[in-house]
């Protein structure tokens, strides 16, 4: 399939070398993309750690709720965002 770059208002088809660049870059994108995906649940989590989590572990240190409820919520934010 022909790709084109617009150049002035006019598609000018790819060069051999702009095909083969953007195929090299299509594939290393492909390849990146669980890495990606990865490191999105990352952050996904910590997020989800730090608005939900990181309050009940001070409020368990201090008798405000009850023992396991800090656990329980890391697993339920584990189970919401899978490796």
């Amino acid at each position: 399939m022909t790709r084109f770059n617009m150049v002035n208002g006019v598609n000018v088809p790819f060069t051999a070398q702009e095909e083969a660049d953007y195929e090299a870059k299509r594939i290393a994108d492909e390849a990146a993309a669980p890495a990606m995906r990865e490191i999105e649940i990352r952050h996904q989590r910590l997020s989800a750690y730090k608005a939900e989590a990181d309050k009940l572990f001070f409020e368990e240190q201090a008798g405000e709720v009850a023992d396991g409820t800090w656990a329980e919520k890391r697993a339920e934010i584990k189970a919401r965002f899978p490796k």
